[in-house]
């Protein structure tokens, strides 16, 4: 594993999950360059009637078909081939820019204050030792929890590759569906030349909304109510077809073609892959592993500004960043003082995560093994449907250089066998590309309680606060740390949604590491010297008279909590933005 993050190459290298993909592209890609060299072989030296003859009868005697149409198929082949080759060469190895994988919400800026809108989901996560799986909406919701009760826990990439081949899976079947009312009705009205002319128009339907996906595969899936406009079209276009079947110009000729047997071959094993696929990726779909998590809790008291312990850590932070790469901040919110009270309650929070790094096994690893096998057989059908298709293309130059009459069924099926082998090559490029990690997330907790000096200048809310002008009575920091296991897909866009974890596992050396921090930073606090010793010491005397004088009655009137006007979560003291959502609100 080889990591470089500077300026001379800023990105992650790492082995490609792609390993076993990569050996189906170069077993097709080397396969259709030989058989279209083949095809050519035979277009040049098959066919040639150089032998003296002393008869000739010229109306008996078979023609050479022409080979244009057999070279530019040899040419489709050997490009195909070549751009598969190139697909795997550069997949051997994965890079990972900046920035990626995505993070698990919105980061905030290392210089700002503020809360993630995710950040309490986050929190109940490392709390519960699970992390809650949103609820699915959308488009094939109900179908996609019908193959899978989890499915809400897998990254929303996976979810939309779902969503894309539940929606051909209906296309397909209503497609079907369409042929067979074309079939039956060329039955009833006696015309065999409409059976073509549907086969036709149900095919170029298929094989439009296929194409989209192949070079779009960034666009939509296509809606119910696209795919029932869809159908109603094909449904209205096939009626007038089939009635003036027999006056149509040119209908005889496509019964050379073998246009039904084609379009029965492409429904029937489009279909086949669409359900390999799916299957696939429900073997793909994990539920998140609850753990038990443990949490470190420390007390301490100190004779300076909280705000100093909060930027040192914050500082321990960086130092810890994993191979120096930025670590993604989901939530620094300091501590908060009330620029009119003697003394009042704090509260802060800082979670953080390391950059997710890829484990010392192997990338492929991360598959499954169930899921490994379904993507090998969905390859291996892509590789069987190219091969055979190659061969009929190169039969069919083989039989129009000796007879140029013989029917083109053998071509329709072949560039059938090329197209969809492509495709579920295609598809199975997603879910080959998922990828496991493993990051840190660090979640520090304080709350507290403060008093001012007397005779320090008052602190406006939201500032730091002169040296010796507060001190901390009692502070009690939460440590709790876990070693996240996530997953993602590199085949696709990253953002928000698009990495879920899998499990969570408590390190609780890691977690005695921060209380182990905050008591040596109290200790060395006591030890530093301060000027204002005898003023701080007076002050916290005060405070402690005035609460055992008064010990069920606050020292002041509490202030009214208040809550987010967006999401009605209630605030942090002194909070300029909600935990929850991320709003701005007004200050105290």
């Amino acid at each position: 594993m080889v990591y470089r993050w500077n300026l001379e190459g800023t990105a992650l290298e790492f082995p490609s999950p792609f390993a076993l993909e990569n050996r189906f592209l170069v077993w097709r890609g080397y396969a259709l360059i030989a058989l279209a060299l083949a095809v050519m072989v035979v277009v040049s030296y098959v066919g040639d009637n150089t032998a003296v003859s002393e008869t000739v009868a010229l109306e008996d005697q078979p023609e050479k078909g022409s080979v244009v149409p057999h070279m530019v198929g040899a040419l489709l082949m050997a490009l195909w081939g070549a751009l598969n080759l190139v697909q795997a060469s550069r997949q051997r190895v994965l890079q990972l820019l900046p920035g990626q994988p995505a993070s698990l919400m919105a980061e905030i800026s290392h210089e700002a204050a503020g809360i993630s809108p995710g950040a309490t989901w986050l929190m109940q996560a490392m709390g519960r030792g699970v992390a809650s799986a949103p609820a699915v909406a959308g488009p094939y919701a109900a179908w996609m929890r019908r193959l899978s009760a989890d499915v809400g826990a897998a990254p929303s990439s996976l979810h939309g590759y779902l969503r894309l081949h539940l929606a051909h899976l209906v296309l397909h079947v209503g497609l079907a569906l369409l042929f067979g009312l074309g079939w039956l009705a060329s039955l009833a009205l006696a015309k065999p030349a409409a059976l073509p002319l549907v086969a036709l128009l149900v095919g170029l339907l298929g094989t439009a909304m296929l194409t989209r996906h192949r070079w779009q595969a960034e666009a939509a899936e296509p809606t119910p109510l696209l795919l029932t406009l869809l159908l109603a079209f094909g449904l209205l276009a096939a009626a007038p077809l089939v009635w003036f079947a027999d006056v149509l110009p040119g209908a005889a000729r496509l019964e050379r073609l073998g246009l039904p047997l084609a379009t029965a071959l492409l429904l029937g094993l489009g279909l086949l892959v669409e359900v390999l696929a799916l299957w696939a990726a429900r073997r793909q779909i994990v539920a998140p592993r609850p753990a038990r998590m443990a949490a470190d809790e420390v007390s301490v008291s100190f004779d300076a500004d909280p705000g100093q312990l909060f930027g040192d850590i914050g500082r321990e932070l960086y130092v810890r960043w994993a191979e120096g790469i930025p670590s993604r901040r989901y939530g620094s919110q300091p501590p908060v003082f009330d620029a009119a009270a003697e003394e009042g309650n704090l509260a802060a929070v800082m979670l953080e995560e390391s950059q997710p790094l890829v484990p010392d096994a192997p990338a492929g690893s991360a598959l499954p093994s169930n899921s490994r096998w379904a993507l090998v057989l969905l390859d291996g059908v892509g590789l069987a449907l190219s091969v055979a298709g190659g061969l009929l293309l190169l039969w069919l130059a083989y039989a129009h250089m000796v007879n140029d009459k013989t029917s083109w069924l053998p071509g329709s099926l072949g560039l059938l066998g090329l197209g969809l082998g492509g495709y579920a090559l295609h598809i199975g490029h997603l879910l080959w590309s998922r990828i496991e990690v493993s990051s840190t997330l660090t979640w520090l907790d304080f709350k507290g309680s403060y008093y001012r000096v007397s005779g320090a200048t008052a602190t406006p809310a939201g500032q730091r606060s002169e040296p010796g002008a507060v001190a901390v009575d009692e502070l009690t920091v939460r440590a709790t740390v876990a070693q996240a296991r996530s997953a993602y897909y590199t085949a696709v866009p990253r953002g928000i949604g698009s990495r879920a974890l899998l499990a969570l596992v408590p390190d609780a050396k890691a977690a005695a590491h921060w209380t182990g921090f905050v008591q040596t930073w109290a200790r060395n606090a006591a030890l530093a010297p301060n000027a204002a010793t005898t003023a701080v010491r007076a002050a916290r005397a005060l405070v402690r008279e005035r609460r055992a004088g008064a010990p069920d009655a606050p020292a002041q009137p509490r202030r009214p909590a208040r809550f987010c006007s967006v999401c009605g979560t209630p605030l942090l003291a002194g909070a300029r933005f909600c935990q929850q959502c991320g709003s701005s609100v007004a200050p105290d």
